[in-house]
């Protein structure tokens, strides 16, 4: 069985890129234990990330929910255009964990990605209005990075290569904007208008 489960309080939970936390869920004797271990190392939250933390959680589900769906949205717009080699995404019926992540899910997520064929992604990102070419902290605002010179950036060609991180492979952090919009900068980025 499942002890502890840990949460990052700073992405979807925080949801608003203003506090950086952590969550430890257990039972009562774990949670004392690692109450006890977090106060005499200094591991609390000051109270102005626990006022945070509580604001944020009061939108939680309205703000999963609209980003679940504009990811979905974008997914399918993405992976039906000819500039797209591939969409990483598990609410696709393409994706080989659609069925299993249906079974254990009630959405697929805020996150996806997607490999361009020619166009290189720091010229598709340079041509983006709307979402911004940025690391996400799981906030309200659709985020875009290209893997292979942010977070893989220092792992080998041959090793991202193996691990399916290509230099044409963009991780898209979806926001709560207008679908329409976010379809669009994405459309006009892809075919440079």
């Amino acid at each position: 069985g499942i002890d502890v489960v840990l949460h990052s309080g700073t992405k979807y939970l925080g949801g608003h890129s203003d506090l950086y936390c952590g969550v430890a869920v257990a039972g009562k004797d774990i949670a004392a234990r690692i109450r006890k271990t977090a106060s005499h190392f200094g591991g609390s939250l000051n109270a102005m990330s626990c006022y945070l933390l509580e604001r944020s959680l009061k939108t939680l589900a309205l703000r999963v929910e609209r980003q679940t769906q504009n990811a979905l949205g974008i997914a399918g717009f993405l992976e039906k255009h000819s500039t797209v080699a591939k969409v990483n995404y598990p609410g696709l019926e393409s994706h080989p964990g659609y069925k299993i992540a249906g079974r254990q899910m009630s959405g697929y997520g805020a996150m996806l990605s997607f490999e361009l064929k020619d166009l290189r992604a720091i010229d598709f990102m340079k041509r983006l209005g709307l979402i911004k070419a940025t690391l996400s902290l799981g906030g309200v605002e659709t985020t875009i990075c290209d893997p292979a010179t942010t977070s893989h950036q220092k792992v080998s060609g041959e090793v991202r290569k193996r691990l399916g991180i290509s230099d044409n492979l963009l991780r898209l952090s979806v926001g709560i904007e207008s679908p329409e919009d976010l379809i669009a900068d994405i459309q006009q980025a892809l075919e440079g208008k």
